[in-house]
């Protein structure tokens, strides 16, 4: 298409859609003249086509690797020329951002180039004091409201001679749309919760019907089956107030750091009722550091939500009768199996080798509401923390490592993810769906910080280290 496009310019046409005009134009200017083949035509290209096409090629890398490390709700409205000409004049300038050259459009807005000029002060951040000078200064302006200004790591890909020197992303101004609010149908989410909800009462239903004991005692009652709802509400609500709790770490430092989320979305899953759930982010966080906080804390939350039902529901297992036991509901063993940690833990409290079996697939194994819910929490939580799109481990991904290796990293766990579920090393498929989850509903990046340029701390950084370990044992099979 950019080929036509050239063609088409080069006749005076805007561009090349039309394919019979532009023929019909170069025959007029006998720039077309047919070749040694009677099937084919020569054209006649002037230098300019050449470089116009070369530029547009360039332009084009530039947008594709813009559109990969910004989020398609920084492009839902552009940035009209005259607010970019009035931020540049009113709002940048030698004590606050010196421009080095004229704004460059981008998908979604323009980038600045240019050497913050804001005097540093101990303690704190130099991102931090640059944005809340370009704040005070458009404060005086008429672009309140209109415009959002970052300070960002250069998203355009990187030229020969910057790979050649081994230089690094240079920071830069980014300028978009005010607001970048995601949006969604009204009907899209509640629909989504409200399958989330049936997702969990289904789970919990069909863990107690693998109880053959339970479901023939309760076929001879007169009540019937009725009964069952009322054993399989505690795991149903154990299950979702893991999610509760993760959610409320969210809100926590979310109102700590001023940002501004959507109502939770829960997702429905197939192995544990849930496969997490969807808190957008409504507006930039002020920094890299806020979106740490916020990322790791619904996680971390549901984490410790979940280890201390799982221990107090093995517990009570282990303390039961063998009468009270037998009421209990069922999971087949092979689910119990996928991770190291909550199957270690499992084997730990109730018997070592009670999970080893010749048909991990078809035998069962009766624990208490709480030990299932537990189990199941882990397993969620632990998979929000990988590094992919806008999930949890998404966001810490981009504080950690900034938006281009983040990326990467998202490839790649894509890739082992696939290649796990398979290939064998995910028998029961938690992985890949949970891959497939994410590609369709969270595979985009996060909205930029305000400030994105200054790094964690050694705390932050350490914090990071640790929750992955956590999560390789939570996600790593038995042997």
């Amino acid at each position: 298409q950019q080929i036509k496009d050239m063609m088409a310019r080069s006749v005076g046409m805007e561009e090349g859609s039309n394919a019979t005009a532009v023929v019909e134009r170069l025959m007029d200017e006998n720039r077309l003249y047919e070749g040694e083949d009677d099937e084919k035509f020569n054209m006649i290209a002037k230098a300019d086509d050449f470089e116009e096409i070369f530029v547009d090629m360039e332009m084009a890398e530039v947008n594709a690797f813009v559109r990969n490390l910004l989020p398609e709700v920084t492009r839902k409205e552009g940035v009209k020329e005259e607010y970019i000409e009035e931020f540049c004049s009113n709002v940048l300038g030698k004590d606050v951002f010196n421009p080095t050259g004229k704004p460059e459009n981008v998908p979604g807005g323009f980038i600045i180039r240019g050497e913050g000029k804001v005097k540093p002060i101990d303690g704190k951040d130099y991102g931090d004091l640059l944005i809340d000078a370009l704040d005070k200064k458009m404060a005086k302006t008429s672009l309140v409201g209109k415009i959002q200004a970052y300070y960002i790591l250069d998203p355009t890909p990187a030229s020969g001679e910057e790979i050649m020197n081994e230089e690094d992303e240079q920071p830069l101004i980014l300028v978009t749309n005010a607001d970048i609010s995601p949006t969604t149908n009204a009907l899209v989410k509640p629909g989504v919760s409200f399958l989330g909800l049936a997702s969990i009462c289904i789970f919990a239903l069909g863990s107690f019907s693998f109880n053959e004991e339970m479901m023939n005692q309760l076929s001879q009652t007169p009540e019937g089956f009725d009964g069952l709802y009322d054993l399989s509400l505690p795991l149903a609500l154990a299950i979702l107030s893991t999610q509760l709790v993760h959610e409320t770490g969210h809100l926590i430092f979310a109102l700590k750091e001023g940002i501004n989320v959507g109502l939770p979305t829960l997702v429905p899953g197939i192995q544990f009722g849930l496969s997490g759930s969807i808190t957008p982010i409504k507006s930039s966080p002020k920094n890299i550091k806020a979106l740490f906080d916020f990322s790791i804390a619904g996680p971390l939350f549901g984490i410790i939500a979940s280890v201390i039902l799982l221990y107090n529901g093995l517990e009570i297992t282990a303390f039961m009768g063998l009468e009270a036991r037998e009421q209990l509901p069922s999971i087949p063993v092979e689910t119990l199996r996928i991770s190291a940690l909550g199957g270690g833990a499992i084997e730990y409290l109730l018997g070592d080798g009670i999970l080893n079996s010749p048909n991990p697939a078809a035998d069962l194994i009766k624990l208490h509401p709480y030990a299932i819910a537990g189990f199941g929490g882990l397993v969620t939580n632990a998979l929000s923390l990988l590094p992919i799109g806008n999930t949890d481990g998404g966001r810490i991904a981009v504080a950690f490592f900034g938006r281009s290796f983040a990326r990467v990293a998202q490839g790649f766990f894509i890739l082992s993810l696939a290649f796990a579920g398979l290939f064998g090393a995910d028998q029961t498929n938690v992985l890949l769906c949970y891959a497939i989850f994410t590609q369709f509903w969270q595979k985009e990046p996060e909205v930029p910080c305000r400030n994105e340029v200054d790094e964690l701390d050694a705390v932050r950084g350490f914090i990071a280290i640790a929750t992955s370990v956590v999560v390789f044992l939570i996600l790593t099979p038995m042997n």
